[in-house]
C-alpha cells in the first residue's frame, strides 16, 4: 500500500512535539512547542529545562521545515513522514562539509522524559565536586548543582572553561537520566549514586566518565588565575567593515571591558546578553565594552554576515570587531601576548589608561545560579575599581 505523503504537507500541526536528537552516543530529548500567530506564521518555543528558546523565521515548504536555531549557524530541517512525524536533521552549516546529526520528532508528546513515577531513592540537590574523564583519559574538575523535587532535577554542570547550560533530568529508583538541547549544548547525562559516591556519564558524540562525592564548598581553579595578558593593542574591522582600535575617540580616557568572543559559543551568547542592558545602564559612567570576535564561519565573508546577524537580533550597543573567521584562526595568534588561552569567553578589563588590570577566563552563566550572581558582583566590583 503506498502513501500519499503530500497529503499530510499541508500545515504542520501547532502543540507539542518531541524530538530525539541521534549522536553517537545517545538520543538525546528536546521539546518544541509550535503555534501559528496572527500571520499564520509557525513559531516555536524550545523548551530546555529553566531555559525557553523563541524559534522565528520558521520555513514551510510543502511537507518540508526548516528552523532556524538562535543566531547559530544551525537550523533543524524536517519533513513530514505523515501528519504525526517529522524526521531529518540538525544542520551545521559552518563546517565544510556541513554537518548532520539525525533527528526524529513526534507530535502530542508533552513530557520530555517517559516513566513510571516510582519512588526516588537519590537525592541530587545541592553542590557536587566533580571529575571529568574524556575519552582521551584527560581529567578536569568540574562541579555539578541540581535542585531535585520528587521525581524531578533541574541543575547545570561547571568546568574551567565555562558552564554546561541548562538541564533537566528525572529520578526513578536509583538511576538517574537528564539531557540538554540548546542546539550546541546537546548531551545526555545518566547516572547513580553509590555509598555516597556520583557515578555518571555525559554522553553526546563523545564520552566523558564522570565521579563525583556532595561538596558545599566546590570551587573551580580560580578564573583570574588562568589566562595571561600583559598588553592589549588591537585594530580590526567592525561589522560595517571600518576598522576601531582602542585610539578611537570612544575609548579615550575610559576603562574598556574586552570580550574574547565567539557567536557560535552559547557561553559567549549568555555573556553577551548580560552585557548588553549592563552597558546600556552603565555606559553614561564612562565605560566602554568591546567584543573581539573569533568566529567558526567558512570565510571572512560568511563571519560577516553572521556578525551583522547577531548585532542586529540583540541590538548590541557596542561594538563588534571581527578578529577570527574561522575555527583555525586562534586568539594567541591575533593578540600578541596572550597565554594560556583556555575559554571562550574570556574577559579582559583595562583600565581608563588602557592598562590590562585582570583578566577572567571562562563563563557561569545564568544556569549555574549562585555561580552567575558571584560572577555579576565580581564584575561590578572590578569596574567601580576601574572607574575611581
Amino acid at each position: 500500500m503506498f502513501i500519499n505523503i503530500n497529503a499530510f504537507a499541508k500545515e504542520l500541526k501547532a502543540g507539542s512535539w518531541k524530538f530525539f536528537l541521534r549522536t553517537n552516543h545517545a538520543e538525546i530529548p528536546f521539546i518544541i512547542e509550535f503555534k501559528y500567530n496572527k500571520k499564520k506564521e509557525l513559531t516555536g518555543k524550545l523548551r530546555n529545562g529553566l531555559e525557553t528558546i523563541s524559534l522565528k523565521g520558521i520555513k514551510q515548504s510543502g511537507k518540508d521545515v526548516v528552523i532556524p536555531i538562535s543566531a547559530y549557524e544551525l537550523t533543524l530541517e524536517l519533513s513530514q513522514q505523515e501528519s504525526n512525524t517529522l524526521s531529518g536533521f540538525l544542520i551545521r552549516h559552518n563546517k565544510n562539509p556541513v554537518m548532520k546529526s539525525a533527528v526524529i520528532g513526534i507530535h502530542g508528546i508533552t513530557e520530555r522524559f517517559k516513566f513510571n513515577k516510582e519512588k526516588a531513592y537519590l537525592d541530587l540537590n545541592g553542590k557536587w565536586s566533580f571529575v571529568m574523564e574524556d575519552e582521551n583519559g584527560q581529567k578536569t574538575p568540574g562541579i555539578g548543582i541540581f535542585k531535585q523535587k520528587g521525581n524531578f532535577f533541574t541543575g547545570s554542570i561547571l568546568t574551567p572553561t565555562g558552564d554546561f547550560r541548562y538541564l533537566e533530568g528525572v529520578v526513578v529508583k536509583h538511576k538517574f537520566e537528564a539531557a540538554s538541547f540548546d542546539g550546541v549544548y546537546n548531551y545526555a547525562f545518566s547516572g547513580t549514586i553509590i555509598d555516597g559516591k556520583m557515578q555518571a556519564m555525559i554522553l553526546s558524540n563523545f564520552k566523558t566518565k564522570v565521579s563525583g562525592h556532595l561538596d558545599p564548598k566546590a570551587e573551580l581553579p580560580d578564573a583570574y588565575k588562568q589566562t595571561e595578558l600583559k598588553e592589549l593593542k588591537f585594530i580590526f574591522p567592525n561589522v560595517k567593515g571600518e576598522n576601531v582600535s582602542l585610539n578611537h575617540p570612544k575609548f579615550k580616557n575610559k576603562p574598556v571591558i574586552v570580550q574574547i568572543y565567539g557567536s557560535w559559543c552559547p557561553n559567549c551568547m549568555d555573556e553577551m546578553k548580560f552585557l548588553i542592558p549592563w552597558y546600556k545602564q552603565n555606559s553614561k559612567r564612562g565605560v566602554e565594552v568591546v567584543a573581539l570576535a573569533f568566529e567558526r564561519s567558512l570565510g571572512p565573508d560568511d563571519a560577516r554576515k553572521q556578525l551583522r546577524k547577531v548585532q542586529d537580533k540583540y541590538k548590541v550597543p557596542y561594538p563588534i570587531l571581527q578578529v577570527g573567521s574561522t575555527a583555525e584562526d586562534k586568539p594567541a595568534d591575533k593578540l600578541p601576548g596572550l597565554k594560556n588561552f583556555i575559554s571562550f569567553p574570556t574577559t579582559v578589563f583595562l583600565n581608563k589608561k588602557h592598562e590590562v588590570v585582570k583578566v577572567h577566563a571562562g563563563f557561569s552563566g545564568p544556569s549555574t545560579g549562585e555561580f552567575f550572581e558571584t560572577w555579576k558582583k565580581e564584575f561590578n566590583q572590578t569596574v567601580n575599581g576601574l572607574l575611581k
